[in-house]
């Protein structure tokens, strides 16, 4: 039996939930409506000691941190490992690091300014700056979108995932953004999707 601990409207949580979703795994959902800096679950130290979510139990396997779970289940489940050339899976996993590391450096200044935290608290001038960068970023894979329907063997799947989850954050942020028609078109496809709209619509927060 699956089991995935953490909220549902953790960005991380998200890309755990979306994949399960999509791959038609049957899980166990804990603390699903919990509230942020805290887990509601009995002895969740010994499951995961950092405290952190999400982690993922698979019969006694626990596996933590978002990618490294989303691989595993397309790992798993799927044969894109086995189909794929090494080039290409490298290339899908780098835009999921990609999201991890460059993605959310500049992301969470501007999350918690504009959305976590109030007002007058407001580093307007760090924000205008992260700003700036992450469109800047999204630029970059949007140029890299431009002949692509999807990020691997232009079919849906694991990076799809991941770059979805955040292209959802970064759209739906209250910021100025240039025209990506690339990421418009590839982000319509993905968003009109049954799983994303069971997990990631409407749980901006």
């Amino acid at each position: 039996m699956i089991q995935l601990y953490g909220r549902r409207n953790s960005i991380n949580v998200q890309k755990v939930s979306w994949a399960l979703c999509e791959l038609n795994l049957e899980f166990k959902w804990h603390d699903e409506y919990g509230k942020f800096g805290e887990v509601n679950v009995e002895n969740y130290e010994k499951i995961n000691p950092q405290l952190i979510v999400p982690t993922l139990d698979h019969n006694g396997s626990v596996i933590k941190q978002s990618n490294a779970i989303v691989r595993y289940l397309y790992r798993k489940y799927t044969d894109v490992y086995e189909i794929s050339k090494d080039e290409d899976i490298a290339i899908a996993e780098s835009w999921m690091e990609f999201q991890t590391t460059d993605l959310q450096l500049n992301m969470t200044p501007i999350f918690w300014g504009l959305v976590r935290n109030p007002s007058e608290d407001r580093d307007q001038e760090l924000i205008d700056k992260n700003i700036i960068l992450l469109n800047e970023k999204f630029e970059i894979f949007d140029k890299f979108l431009e002949g692509h329907e999807y990020i691997l063997n232009n079919k849906f799947g694991m990076s799809d995932i991941i770059m979805g989850a955040a292209s959802y954050r970064y759209l739906s942020l209250p910021i100025e953004r240039p025209n990506l028609l690339n990421l418009k078109s590839w982000y319509d496809k993905i968003s009109n999707r049954d799983c994303f709209k069971k997990n990631i619509l409407g749980t901006f927060g």
